[in-house]
C-alpha cells in the first residue's frame, strides 16, 4: 500500500479587534461565514511560470474583492487599511449590509474614511440611528469634520428631526463655508416647505456665490428665486449674469422677461420672452410664459399657437393645455378647446372651474351644437 503523508496547516490568521456592534443572531452567523471566507488559509502557490511580457487585463470589482481577501489573510500592518478598501469595494457592489458588519467589527481601528463609509452604508440601508452612532465616533475624534456633520444632518432628516438636521448642516457650513453638500442639505429643506422659503434660499445662494464662486447653476437659481420673490432689480442683475455664463439655459431668459414685465417694461419683456420661446422650443416654461403674455394682450391666435408648442414640449403640462383651451375657446375653435380642456383637467383637477365656466358661456350664448359636449365632459372633470 502506498504511503500517504498528511501535512496539516500549522497557522491560521484571524482578524480580531475588540468592538462588535450589537447584531441579531442571523447577522452574527452571516458575518461569521464572511469572516471564515476572509480568514481561510491561503492556497499553496505553484512555482512561478516563466515571465511573459503582456498587458494585464483590467481588474474587475469581483476580482479586486477576492484579491483584498487574500491580502487580508496574510496579515501585517496594512490589514486595517485593506479592510477599509474591501468595505469600499463591497459598497460599490451595493452589499451595504456586509459593509456594516465588516466595519463595525473593526470600528476601533478604522480611520476616518472607514467611519464615513460605515455611515454612508447605514444611510443606504435607511438606518439613521446607526448613522448617528458612528458619526458621533468620528466627531468625537474631530469636531471640525464638515462632511460628518453633513451626514449627521441627513440622518436627522430621515428621523424627521428637522431642527436638528438644520443645525447639523449649518455647523458644517460654519466649519467649511465652501462645502457644497451642506448647502444642498439646507436647500432641500427650504424647497420642501409649502410655500418654499424663498428668503432663506436667496441668502443661501448668495452665500454660495460669495464663498464658492459664480457658478452658472447658482446664478440661474438666484435669477429664479429673486423673480419669484418679487425682488426684481436683483433678479434682472442675476439673470443677466446667468445668461452670460449659461446662454443655452432658457430659464434665465424667461425669468429675466418676467422681471422686466413686473417693473413695467412690457416692450422689453415681450422681446425677451419671444426670444426665449424661439430659441428653446422644447422648453415648456419658455412657451408658456410667452403665450401667456400674448394672451394678456388679447392676441389669441398667436397665443394659441405658442401654447400648442408648450403642450408638445411637455404633454403633461396642465397649464399649457389650459392656455390652449382658453385661447382656442376665445376664437371659437371649440373642437380644439374641448380636447384641450379635457387634457387640462386630466393633469390638474383644479382646471374643472375654468372648464365649467366655458360650459356656462356656451349655455348663455345658446350654443346648442357644443353645450352638451362641454357639459358632459366638464361634469366628468371633478376635484
Amino acid at each position: 500500500m502506498p504511503l500517504r503523508v498528511f501535512l496539516p496547516f500549522v497557522s491560521l490568521w484571524f482578524i480580531t479587534f475588540g468592538f462588535i456592534s450589537p447584531t441579531s443572531a442571523q447577522e452574527v452567523d452571516e458575518f461569521a461565514a464572511f469572516e471564515e471566507e476572509i480568514n481561510a488559509p491561503a492556497e499553496s502557490t505553484p512555482p512561478p511560470a516563466p515571465a511573459v511580457v503582456e498587458l494585464a487585463p483590467q481588474e474587475t470589482s469581483a476580482q479586486k474583492i477576492e484579491r483584498l481577501k487574500k491580502e487580508i489573510r496574510k496579515g501585517g500592518p496594512a490589514a486595517t487599511k485593506q479592510i477599509v478598501q474591501l468595505a469600499n469595494e463591497l459598497y460599490k457592489a451595493k452589499q451595504y449590509k456586509m459593509v456594516t458588519l465588516l466595519l463595525w467589527k473593526h470600528v476601533e481601528k478604522i480611520d476616518r474614511t472607514g467611519l464615513l463609509l460605515l455611515a454612508e452604508a447605514h444611510e443606504q440601508l435607511k438606518e439613521p440611528d446607526e448613522m448617528i452612532r458612528v458619526l458621533n465616533i468620528e466627531i468625537g475624534k474631530n469636531d471640525k469634520d464638515a462632511e460628518a456633520y453633513t451626514l449627521m444632518g441627513q440622518a436627522y432628516l430621515m428621523k424627521k428631526k428637522n431642527n436638528d438636521a438644520m443645525e447639523a448642516f449649518k455647523k458644517a457650513i460654519e466649519i467649511n463655508p465652501k462645502y457644497e453638500s451642506a448647502y444642498d442639505g439646507l436647500i432641500r429643506m427650504y424647497e420642501k416647505r409649502n410655500p418654499p422659503n424663498l428668503y432663506e434660499l436667496r441668502i443661501l445662494y448668495q452665500d454660495m456665490i460669495a464663498n464658492i464662486g459664480k457658478r452658472p447653476v447658482y446664478l440661474t437659481k438666484l435669477c429664479e428665486i429673486n423673480t419669484l420673490d418679487g425682488t426684481y432689480e436683483p433678479a434682472m442683475n442675476a439673470c443677466r449674469d446667468a445668461i452670460s455664463k449659461s446662454p443655452k439655459v432658457g430659464d434665465n431668459y424667461v425669468y429675466l422677461g418676467l422681471a422686466q414685465k413686473a417693473v413695467g417694461d412690457d416692450k422689453l419683456a415681450m422681446a425677451t420672452l419671444k426670444k426665449a420661446a424661439q430659441q428653446f422650443p422644447k422648453a415648456e416654461i419658455a412657451q408658456y410664459n410667452f403665450a401667456k403674455l400674448l394672451e394678456e394682450q388679447k392676441n389669441y391666435v398667436e397665443a394659441m399657437k405658442v401654447y400648442k408648442t408648450g403642450t408638445e414640449a411637455d404633454p403633461k403640462s396642465a397649464r399649457s393645455w389650459l392656455g390652449l383651451a382658453t385661447t382656442s375657446f376665445e376664437i371659437k375653435k371649440y373642437e380644439i378647446a374641448l380636447l384641450a380642456f379635457k387634457n387640462a383637467c386630466r393633469y390638474d383637477k383644479k382646471n374643472a372651474v375654468a372648464f365649467r365656466r366655458a360650459t356656462t358661456t356656451l349655455r348663455t350664448n345658446r350654443n346648442s351644437q357644443w353645450v352638451d359636449k362641454f357639459e358632459n365632459a366638464s361634469e366628468n372633470c371633478t376635484f
